[in-house]
């Protein structure tokens, strides 16, 4: 075998051995992301149903506002993408169950299963994966998110949410309506604590996401003032 051949033969050693680091490093970075999806999941979780317990103003029928409650999850959202968060806010609509009001099997769909499960579409307006795979600290995924998706996350996940207590409303708690249209009365019934809740949650997020941001320019001068 000449020169070549052996030249040849050394480049797809090399090749080889190139994929196989890289397919190892993918794996690694599959797994980190697994372990570190669980553990942000389950304390967003319980942060969220904490949360949810600590109530401010109660409205008479139901419903309240809270410190943020929505927060922890729609920030996993955000962090780790829809289908992740799906799963948290499914696992989220079981633990709302927890001294819930049952009238109905559809109105209990309604107003725990479907309301708090489609948070999750906040998801949708994460980075992209590859993105958000570069952070191992989820926190500074969010400085991924422009300013604007992250109050169109948070503007659709308590839309959402706000339609189907506004539909069970209607449907099964109409009575309480008098003489008012049921559907009025439901959404600004609805409307009047979510809407709260909504606006504190966006101002938090973004907060956040400017202190990352100055967090991030703060040390980026401080590096080249070293250098320098």
């Amino acid at each position: 075998m000449g020169n070549d051949g052996k030249e040849v033969l050394t480049e797809e050693s090399i090749s080889l051995e190139e994929a196989r680091k890289q397919q190892k490093q993918i794996e690694k970075d599959k797994n980190r992301e697994m372990i570190l999806t669980v553990a942000t999941g389950g304390i967003c979780l319980g942060l969220s149903y904490v949360l949810s317990l600590i109530k401010l103003f109660e409205m008479p029928q139901g419903g309240s506002v809270t410190p943020a409650s929505m927060l922890p999850i729609i920030f996993f959202c955000l962090a780790f993408g829809a289908k992740s968060g799906f799963i948290v806010t499914f696992a989220y609509s079981l633990l709302q169950l927890i001294g819930g009001y049952f009238y109905h099997p559809v109105q209990v769909v309604l107003d725990y299963t479907l309301a708090f499960t489609l948070i999750g579409v906040a998801g949708f307006f994460a980075a992209s994966a590859k993105k958000r795979m570069q952070f191992k600290n989820p926190i500074k995924r969010l400085k991924l998110v422009p300013f604007w998706r992250i109050g169109a996350a948070v503007f659709l996940a308590f839309a959402l949410r706000c339609f189907c207590h506004v539909l069970s409303g209607v449907v099964f708690f109409a009575e309480y309506a008098g003489e008012q249209n049921p559907w009025i009365y439901s959404i600004l019934y609805n409307g009047t604590f979510l809407l709260v809740e909504a606006a504190i949650t966006v101002v938090i997020l973004i907060g956040v996401s400017v202190a990352l941001g100055l967090l991030h320019v703060d040390i980026s001068i401080g590096k080249d003032k070293k250098e320098k």
